[in-house]
């Protein structure tokens, strides 16, 4: 047993000096940070050769306020569109989803198909009538039209 635990030692302390050899007789990296004044039109300048928009802060609320009242125009323009509709027996996902493209009521009719068959809604559509509006998310109007 002795003449493991000596091994083990000679063992640790081959590395333990190998180590220290290696840590002694290296350089250390040493990184030069170099601190450069630059002026706002040399940042600016910099920034702007990258590809970045530099504005000033009044730019930006100028930016900001016209975006807003932009879409405030734009959500009292939109109208909200309701339909109502029979489903027959035998309608497929392709008549639903044209019937209501054509009523305004989703705006892709190949995203809706892929909606209701990515979450499995397509093979519970219902029969009978449903009133739906434009304002109706694909997944509200899945649960309208489905008895899933």
């Amino acid at each position: 047993m002795k003449p493991w635990i000596r091994t083990y030692a000679l063992g640790l302390i081959t590395a333990a000096v190998a180590m220290a050899i290696t840590f002694w007789n290296t350089e250390p990296s040493v990184t030069e940070v170099v601190e450069e004044e630059m002026s706002e039109e040399d940042m600016i300048s910099k920034l702007e050769q990258q590809g970045y928009q530099v504005v000033t802060k009044e730019e930006w609320q100028d930016f900001q306020s016209k975006q807003e009242s932009a879409d405030d125009s734009k959500k009292r323009e939109t109208s909200v569109n309701t339909f109502s509709t029979d489903i027959a027996p035998g309608a497929t996902m392709d008549k639903i989803s044209q019937k209501l493209l054509q009523a305004n009521i989703i705006e892709d009719a190949e995203a809706f198909e892929i909606f209701m068959e990515e979450n499995d809604y397509s093979r519970y559509i219902q029969i009978g009538q449903v009133t739906l509006t434009s304002e109706m998310s694909h997944k509200e109007i899945a649960e309208a039209i489905t008895s899933k």
